[in-house]
């Protein structure tokens, strides 16, 4: 958790009276006093509300609220010689017990004439203004920066805005942490009210209400998701199911249509498949018939053949015997006879059939006058039809306003027996039926429109509480990441600051701070670790190389040591100090060994003289080592050849005896040991001693003070040599010296080995606490995650955001054209003098439809009876036709009559004469024959008749074989294709059979017939098509699809026109394709579902969450309000003002609103206690408050059309804030407790004024500053601080303060703030003498014992971090 931000300094630069100023806070407190005009207000507002929000509004500048003076004031007055000035005013905040610094001021540049320039700032690296920040250049004078050079110079470690708004919620955010700006707003608004001084002006008790209620915190929107989401999955489901039910209605009156058209259809496939099953049969017995028929036939024909040929062999003879008869005279007139007899016979046929037919006319005649009388009746009767159909025209013409009927009707009834044109009435009225259909059409689309918009307006609606959410989400996870950014940065601080070994600079930090400031999801923090990682490899590589130098010189050491024990050991066994040898004398001297050559070394062989001091036998032993004496080797003569042979790799030096000698030699100072001890040795020793001379001039000669010569060779010694190998005690004394600096040097190196290991040791540890500090670099990742949790919600904002713009484009393209189609169907409705409503209408389109059918009857009625009217005069005329043919029928027939007796006459006469011949044999035979030839041709035509007959016969019933035979092919296959068709029918099981009906399609014809045997198909097909169409509008969502099955089967050889075709209807459900029917069944199945959800979520609403979850939050409210009003009682109890008042306040209850709804105590009574331990009563009583409060919520929502979400009111009624009102009492000693009412207030002085308008007001702020982060500044300034407030009093609002934990800057004229509630306090007399140009401030210390008048401002900072640290 961060430490509190706490003010720490206000500066002001080249502002007002200010050149350059700093304003130290002690402990986040300051005053400032001084006469008027000194400057306290100015400096004050400067900080509140200036830098907190940066609104320069005049009135908030001023203490007061007058908007006289202006912010361009401050930096250029009237008779200011200068045309443009830049000033800078910053705040500086750090936080509690740490060194993190935050910086937040702005620049003002004014120009005379000129609007001002203002621009906004932050520091936020850790660098500090007038420490290693300065908003100014050195020009021989400090010149201001201006808003590009201080870009410039802030760089990466702050930033610089434009705009106030940004600023402001930068300050929010960074600072104070405010879950929205308009919450920080409020808090900053508050500050200003309770900066104005004399509260007793502005304030009166009647507002207090209204303030404190309004600081105490609302339910928060996380503490109402559960609610928020339960109604909203509620309303979801509401909507669901009322679309569900509506989904229902719509399904089942298509449903109800389509059962119909199923059965006509199951029906219509039964029938044919039964009739043509039924036809086969007959058709197969007819076949068989005409087989037999046709052999019968075929039979006939044989005989009738031979017949004619007999009937022809007769007539024959008979014309032969005639032939012969006709030639007597008996013929003659006989013949003349039988001619009369035809034409008599021929006459009375005639007469007869004139008889017959003037029967048939008579009896047309009659048939006529009766025809005549019924047509009559039948167009009396159609007239009466006619009147009939336009009264019920009449009343369909009304509803549907078709004023065009009554011109129609008035001259048709008018001239009803003329021609009438309908053709003209007919594009009337189908213009008005147009019209009509448009209307109605465009009306149901409205309706299915307006549904439309309701759900997208829900559903923005819905987009707009999400994004709100998300929003509110994006404000937290953006003060989340703030707050992880300072997290870290405060961290790496602490880290640096409480780090030993990895140390880092202040510019890397400061790079560090920017790096967090603008910390995002692509920031490199591997960079970042990665220069750490150099500063702790730069220090581990220079530790590591330490510790191998310390490991190097512990080796060394070590090995120095071992080296010295070693020769400490040969010492110490004996060994005899040996000069110093190169490699090449060490192999000489062993191949000498090696060659068996002996030698003397000629320092072991000679001793000091007992006649050399000290001093004389170290001057002498170190020049014969400077001259090759000492170590040289003796050889004898006869080796000298041999030795002196140069050998590759060897040197040395040799001495050989010579026969010369000087006066006074080395022989004389030194003497030969006892290593000598032959007479040969003494003598080789003797000569050598002798050819070197001491202290006296010679070729080879050392002198006492260690100068020697060798030939043109003269050389010094230095003196500091002591003598170790000439002799044994000298060797022996070396040897135990060199046992002594062997003891020594071991001493010393184990001392140097001891503090090596140390230092490799410190230098390991200081290694791995690096390396420690190294790994507890403050990783990234609290900022990684809430930049990916940020990032992921502007994501989904984005989204929901593009969704909602573009919803709301829809939407008001939706309404234009929603708006046009009402317009188009309102100009329509006034057109034809129609409500605009949809019901009206479809009664009209209805009506219009009726109209329609029954002008077609009406114009098919006028017709039939025109038709009546002609076939009247027709049969009239015929009648008239029917007189005249009977007239000449009669005149013809006495016609016949007359020529019948004229033609009697003459046969009698002839018949007479007859009888006097023998005509009677001849006539006898001639009358035989003549009769048979007269009956042949008609015997022979009846049997070639017959004949031909039975051959025609035949030949038909040939053609009726084969034609029936095609047709028992071709009624098999329809009998196929019908079964076929009604078998799959069947098997869509849309027809519901009893069981007790067998399947057949004889039963099913016979068990659907009576429901459909009045209903045409294509009538059911057009109700289906147009209550397809009304309704489908409610079924969108399941994708309704008309389709036709069984198209395949008239691919197919269709035996007949008959199409097996239907119409179907298929749904999808939740993806799957279904029949309508199962849509039905899935319908009903979601409706008790979504019942049951909503039952479910009703109880969780009411029960679950408002009654118990909300509720516990309000109860939490409610207490923790409670508590505080219980704590605020206390302090202002324990306050003893001068005038003995005490205050006191009373957070009351209000009463119910309703009946059904709890007055407030009874719900807190109710809400303190667990839901769980509820009786039943006393649960029901609080879900019954709960719903009345919804209730009311959602008819308030349905009253604002919109306007205001449910959501929204619903948070309006349950804020708990708006159950209470407080009380404010007062006391005074001797009185009783009394309500602080205006009038009360009244009569209160100054003082008591002020403590009754500071204490509640200070309990606001606190609320209010709640609602922000934990580490914001607790920031507050007052004017004229306490005015009017006794000194004890006084002493008692400082207390509240400091028990408030608040940071303020205060002012007064006479206040000092040396009050013994305060510990710590900044204190600044500002002296302006004269309104002079300039303000000098006089810094002061209350260290909450005294007042320490200090010599300036730095001071007072380093005063005040002494006191804080002095306090730990």
């Amino acid at each position: 958790m961060n430490r509190r931000w706490q003010a720490n300094k206000i500066g002001l630069i080249n502002f007002w009276y200010y050149d350059e100023q700093e304003f130290p806070f002690v402990k986040g407190r300051m005053l400032l006093r001084g006469s008027n005009g000194s400057g306290k207000s100015v400096t004050m507002q400067s900080v509140v509300p200036l830098l907190l929000d940066g609104n320069m509004s005049p009135e908030r500048l001023d203490p007061f609220g007058s908007r006289d003076r202006k912010m361009s004031s401050y930096l250029l007055e009237e008779n200011d010689g200068r045309e443009e000035r830049t000033g800078y005013l910053y705040l500086e905040f750090r936080r509690k017990d740490s060194e993190t610094y935050l910086t937040i001021g702005m620049g003002i540049r004014a120009r005379r004439g000129k609007p001002l320039d203002k621009w906004y700032f932050s520091l936020t690296d850790g660098r500090r203004i007038g420490k290693d920040f300065f908003l100014y250049k050195e020009m021989g004078e400090k010149v201001t920066l201006s808003k590009k050079e201080l870009e410039n110079r802030i760089l990466q470690g702050g930033k610089v805005f434009d705009r106030q708004a940004d600023y402001m919620e930068y300050v929010n955010k960074q600072i104070f942490g405010f879950e929205t700006v308009d919450e920080y707003k409020e808090m900053v608004d508050l500050l200003i009210q309770l900066r104005t001084p004399k509260l007793s002006k502005d304030f009166k008790p009647s507002v207090i209400n209204d303030i404190l209620s309004d600081s105490w915190q609302p339910l928060s929107d996380e503490d109402l998701r559960p609610m928020s989401e339960a109604i909203e999955n509620m309303d979801t489901m509401s909507m669901n199911l009322k679309s569900r039910k509506e989904a229902k209605a719509a399904a089942e009156k298509i449903n109800a249509v389509f059962s119909k058209y199923n059965k006509i259809i199951l029906c219509d496939k039964a029938a044919r498949y039964e009739q043509t099953r039924i036809k086969l049969q007959e058709i197969v017995s007819l076949q068989k018939k005409y087989e037999r028929n046709h052999e019968e036939c075929v039979q006939k024909i044989e005989q009738l053949t031979c017949k004619i040929e007999q009937i022809n062999a007769k007539r024959e003879a008979m014309e032969k015997e005639k032939e012969s008869l006709n030639k007597s005279d008996a013929v003659a007139l006989k013949m003349r006879d039988s001619v009369l007899s035809k034409e008599l016979e021929e006459q009375r046929r005639n007469k007869d059939d004139k008889e017959k037919f003037l029967a048939s006319k008579q009896e047309q005649y009659v048939d006529a006058k009766t025809q005549i009388k019924d047509e009559e009746d039948r167009k009396f009767d159609k007239e009466t039809e006619i009147n009939s159909l336009l009264e019920d025209m009449q009343e369909e013409a009304d509803t549907m306003g078709f004023q065009e009927f009554a011109f129609m009707a008035e001259e048709l009834q008018g001239n009803i027996e003329n021609a009438y044109k309908f053709e003209l009435h007919k594009e009337q009225f189908k213009n008005t039926f147009e019209q009509i259909s448009e209307g109605e059409d465009l009306l149901q689309k409205l309706q299915i429109l307006d549904r439309q918009k309701e759900e997208m307006i829900q559903k923005r609606e819905r987009q707009i509480r999400e994004m709100d959410s998300i929003q509110r989400k994006i404000s937290e996870c953006e003060a989340a990441l703030v707050q992880a950014e300072n997290e870290w940065k405060e961290s790496l601080y602490k880290w640096n600051e409480e780090n030993s070994e990895l140390k880092l600079e202040k510019d890397m930090l400061r790079e560090f701070s920017v790096f967090a400031d603008s910390y995002h999801l692509d920031s490199d923090f591997a960079g970042i670790r990665q220069k750490v990682a150099d500063k702790w490899i730069e220090k581990k590589v220079d530790f590591e190389t330490k510790i191998s130098a310390a490991l190097v010189e512990y080796a060394a050491v070590k090995e120095e040591i071992k080296e010295t024990e070693s020769e400490l050991n040969e010492w110490e066994n004996q060994k005899e100090p040996t000069p110093q040898r190169s490699e090449a004398v060490v192999r000489n001297r062993k191949r000498l060994d090696d060659e068996k050559i002996p030698y003397q070394e000629f320092y072991k062989v000679i001793e000091f003289g007992k006649q050399l001091d000290e001093k004389a036998c170290n001057f002498l032993e170190e020049a014969l080592l400077k001259m090759g004496i000492l170590d040289a080797i003796v050889v004898d003569e006869q080796y000298k050849e041999q030795v002196l042979v140069p050998a590759k790799g060897c040197e040395d030096c040799y001495l050989f005896a010579s026969e010369s000698s000087v006066e006074k030699s080395l022989f004389d100072v030194l003497e030969l040991n006892e290593e000598v001890n032959d007479i040969f040795s003494n003598y080789r020793m003797t000569g050598i001693l002798k050819n070197i001379a001491y202290d006296e001039e010679n070729i080879l000669s050392v002198s006492s003070n260690g100068t020697y010569h060798m030939g043109i060779l003269t050389g010094t010694i230095t003196g500091e040599h002591e003598a170790g190998f000439l002799g044994r005690r000298a060797r022996e004394r070396q040897r135990q010296m060199k046992i002594d600096e062997c003891k020594n040097q071991i001493a010393q190196l184990e001392e140097r080995r001891a503090l090596l290991e140390q230092q490799k040791q410190l230098l390991e540890t200081r290694k791995d606490v690096l390396k420690s500090e190294f790994d507890q670099f403050p990783d990234d990742t609290y900022m990684r995650n809430a930049v990916k949790i940020l990032l992921e919600e502007e994501r989904k904002y984005e989204i929901l955001h593009e969704e909602n713009d573009k919803l709301g484009e829809e939407l008001s393209i939706f309404l234009e054209e929603l708006k046009q189609k009402k317009k188009e169907v309102l100009e329509i409705a006034e057109k034809l003098y129609l409500h605009c409503s949809y019901d009206v209408f479809y009664q009209a389109k209805k009506a219009a439809e009726r109209y329609d059918k029954d002008l077609t009857v009406l114009k098919s009625d006028h017709e039939m009876f025109l038709r009546s009217v002609e076939y009247l005069k027709e049969r009239k005329e015929h009648l008239e036709m029917l007189d005249y043919d009977m007239d000449n029928l009669r005149y013809d027939i006495a016609d016949i009559e007359k020529q019948i007796r004229i033609k009697k006459e003459e046969q009698t006469s002839i018949q007479k004469q007859l009888e006097l011949t023998d005509y009677e044999s001849i006539k006898e035979r001639l009358d035989a024959c003549v009769f048979w030839l007269h009956s042949y041709p008609e015997k022979l035509q009846k049997c070639v008749a017959e004949k031909t007959k039975k051959i025609d016969e035949a030949k038909l019933l040939t053609e009726s074989r084969t034609n029936n035979a095609d047709k028992i092919a071709e009624y098999e296959k329809k009998m196929e294709y019908y079964q076929k068709c009604y078998e799959e029918e069947r098997k869509l099981q849309y027809v519901a059979v009893p069981d007790e009906i067998l399947e057949d399609a004889k039963h099913v014809y016979e068990y659907l017939i009576t429901d459909v045997k009045n209903v045409e198909k294509d009538d059911v097909v057009r109700d289906l098509n147009r209550v397809y169409f009304e309704n489908r509008g409610f079924l969108t969502e399941f994708q309704l699809t008309q389709n036709e099955l069984f198209a395949e089967s008239d691919g197919e050889q269709r035996p007949d026109e008959y199409s097996a075709k239907r119409l179907d209807i298929t749904a999808r459900y939740q993806g799957i394709k279904v029949s309508f029917s199962s849509l039905l069944g899935h319908l009903d199945e979601d409706i008790s579902e979504l019942e049951s959800l909503i039952k479910d979520g009703d109880r969780e609403l009411f029960e679950d969450i408002l009654a118990n979850t909300v509720s516990r939050k309000i109860r939490g409210k409610i207490n923790a309000s409670n508590a505080w009003v219980k704590k605020m009682n206390v302090l202002m109890n324990g306050m003893d003002t001068s005038s003995g008042l005490k205050l006191s306040l009373r957070w009351r209850s209000k009463t119910a609103e309703k009946e059904e709804q709890l007055d407030t105590r009874e719900l807190v009574e109710l809400l303190k206690k667990d839901y769980r331990l509820m009786s039943e009563g006393e649960a029901a009583r609080l879900s019954a408050h709960f719903r009345s409060k919804v209730e009311e919520a959602r008819r308030n929502a349905r009253d604002n059309a919109g306007m205001i979400s449910f959501y929204q009111i619903m948070k309006e009624t349950l804020d708990y804030r708006k159950w209470f009102e407080f009380q404010l009492f007062s006391q005074k000693s001797g009185e009783r407790q009394k309500e602080l009412t205006n009038s009360v207030f009244g009569t209160f002085s100054g003082g008591e004024k002020a403590m009754s308008m500071y204490v509640p007001l200070f309990s606001a702020v606190v609320a209010k500053y709640q609602g922000g982060r934990d580490d914001a500044p607790r920031l507050i300034s007052l004017d004229e601080a306490f005015a009017g407030v006794d000194n004890r009093n006084i002493r008692d609002m400082f207390r509240l303060m400091t028990q408030f934990e608040f940071d303020f800057i205060i002012n007064s004229q006479v206040l000092w703030g040396d009050c013994d509630t305060l510990d710590a306090l900044a204190i600044y007399q500002l002296i302006r003498p004269e309104n002079a140009k300039f303000v000098t401030v006089m810094p002061y210390l209350w260290n909450g014992k005294g007042k320490e008048l200090l010599d300036d401002e730095e001071k007072v900072e380093q005063r005040g971090i002494e006191i804080e640290k002095s306090e730990k």
